[in-house]
């Protein structure tokens, strides 16, 4: 089954991310391809270059899961734009709502987190 998944919490509210990398890896060990990952909302700060802490390590997870599964990490570049984020962490990507609107047809199924 290909999945889209779509991150709409901060990367400080961590549980939320956390839940999203666990289902993603077990999803992933399960059989399912994901075709994306789209930060949404105040979840476009997972991209900041500037974390520290948990968040810091919490984003490290997302990156080194992506870069093993080749799943793009994905930011919504309107929203990062308002909030000012120019510069991304690596392993994250901006486009628009297209990018989503065309991963979420191509999945059998999306997921909000």
């Amino acid at each position: 089954m290909q999945l889209c998944l779509i991150l709409q919490k901060s990367i400080s509210e961590h549980l939320y991310s956390e839940r999203a990398l666990r289902f993603a890896q077990q999803a992933v060990a399960a059989g399912h391809q994901i075709n994306c990952v789209f930060s949404y909302r105040s979840a476009v700060n997972h991209a900041k270059t500037e974390l520290s802490g948990s968040a810091q390590a919490l984003q490290q997870k997302w990156q080194s899961w992506s870069t093993q599964q080749q799943v793009p990490l994905i930011v919504c570049h309107t929203v990062a734009e308002r909030m000012g984020l120019s510069d991304f962490a690596p392993g994250y990507q901006d486009a628009g709502l297209t990018a989503l609107v065309q991963a979420m047809a191509s999945a059998d199924r999306t997921l909000q987190f």
